[in-house]
């Protein structure tokens, strides 16, 4: 919106809460092994105090660290007493995607992307999570032809 505002680019497609949206995608979990299972919860992903294990964490990709996406987790975080560690906003999504791969992690990312990638997908049992789009144009550009 600010590249947009400055007159940088003349129409942008942004992010918005999915009830807003004219396009939006589901949001889930992906991680390299579903073990079978048709939902993640998010409690599963609790550890005792003793764990000896490091903590899973859920990696949030630079694109869904908009409060709509990430503030909702941070609540559902939270109300299921996870590690405020558990629940990463990555610097960006190789890195993200390697922490996955190298770990039991898992990535929010829509069901499309984790098949590019290579993860199982499965939506949160917990919450349903939407990635919203939206279309924004400066005042002398006919949208409706976009």
């Amino acid at each position: 919106m600010e590249l947009l505002r400055s007159q940088q680019v003349r129409a942008a497609l942004i992010a918005v809460p999915a009830d807003e949206a004219t396009w939006s995608v589901p949001l889930g979990l992906a991680g390299t092994a579903a073990a079978g299972v048709r939902r993640v919860y998010l409690k599963t992903l609790r550890s005792g105090r003793a764990c000896p294990n490091p903590v899973r964490k859920v990696w949030i990709q630079p694109e869904d660290d908009v409060p709509h996406i990430r503030d909702p987790l941070t609540r559902l975080r939270d109300a299921l007493e996870l590690r405020p560690v558990q629940l990463a906003i990555a610097a960006d999504l190789t890195n993200a995607i390697a922490e996955v791969f190298r770990t039991s992690d898992l990535l929010l990312c829509s069901a499309a992307q984790a098949d590019e990638l290579g993860l199982d997908w499965r939506p949160i049992g917990e919450i349903t999570l939407s990635r919203g789009y939206g279309f924004a144009a400066a005042m002398d550009v006919n949208s409706q032809h976009i």
